[in-house]
């Protein structure tokens, strides 16, 4: 999956990288470009997004679209360029070898720093390590846009996403170990983006809030799970 919005120049980019066996479906927030036009092109099935703008209503609608299918594993990469397709397979390889529902791509921090900044990488590495603590599970990098799902995963936590945002990363982490999903990363690499970031310094504080909002979340989870006995999973 590909969740785009005005990303036509990053799409024909990676086109030629991403491997032949993989099924392409691009879930649009109402580009105003010519994405759709040349993901068609491409032969990728192209969906408008559901349930209102933003990167997490794109995430969702691609999730309700892999389980309408019979596909057995779900990837999804940011489709700015950023992320390199052909890394897919080593995480589809550590998702099948050892048990795990999910798999996030952890992004080379020194990338990171020189291409993002400081300030982004310091959001990142404090709620990153925050979570890994807490749910005590290799995490480094939370909010990566590099997933990989078993499709046991994205059925258990679709119906507990409601982030209609960037938050859509802090939601999944969150919902899937509270669902006892098993998580792990694997390193990837990160490189320049094509085209204009929609991630602003707005957006990146933003991030801390959210990330505090999960923290909450977590913390009344574990409490109720140590001293009322409740294992803190929904009955979905």
């Amino acid at each position: 999956m590909l969740p785009t919005l005005n990303e036509e120049e990053a799409i024909q980019a990676l086109a030629p990288e991403i491997p032949g066996a993989f099924d392409v479906i691009v879930v649009d927030g109402g580009s105003t470009d010519r994405t759709k036009e040349v993901a068609e092109k491409l032969g990728y099935t192209f969906l408008p997004q559901k349930y209102g703008k933003g990167k997490g209503c794109g995430v969702r609608t691609g999730m309700e679209y892999f389980l309408s299918k019979d596909y057995s594993h779900f990837a999804m990469i940011d489709a700015d360029y950023t992320n390199d397709p052909k890394e897919l397979c080593g995480m589809l390889k550590n998702l099948k070898s050892n048990g795990t529902d999910i798999v996030l791509g952890s992004r080379d921090r020194k990338l990171q720093y020189e291409i993002l900044g400081w300030f982004s990488l310091f959001i990142n590495w404090s709620t990153s390590g925050i979570t890994a603590f807490s749910y005590k599970m290799n995490l480094p990098d939370i909010q990566t846009g590099y997933w990989a799902f078993s499709r046991k995963a994205v059925k258990t936590i679709l119906p507990l996403l409601n982030a209609k945002g960037f938050e859509i990363e802090y939601d999944m982490v969150y919902n899937s170990w509270k669902e006892g999903l098993k998580m792990d990363s694997h390193p990837v690499t990160f490189r320049e983006r094509l085209g204009e970031t929609k991630f602003t310094n707005y957006l990146r504080l933003k991030q801390i809030y959210f990330g505090l909002c999960y923290v909450n979340k977590s913390l009344s989870v574990m409490f109720r799970r140590k001293f009322l006995g409740n294992n803190g999973r929904s009955k979905n």
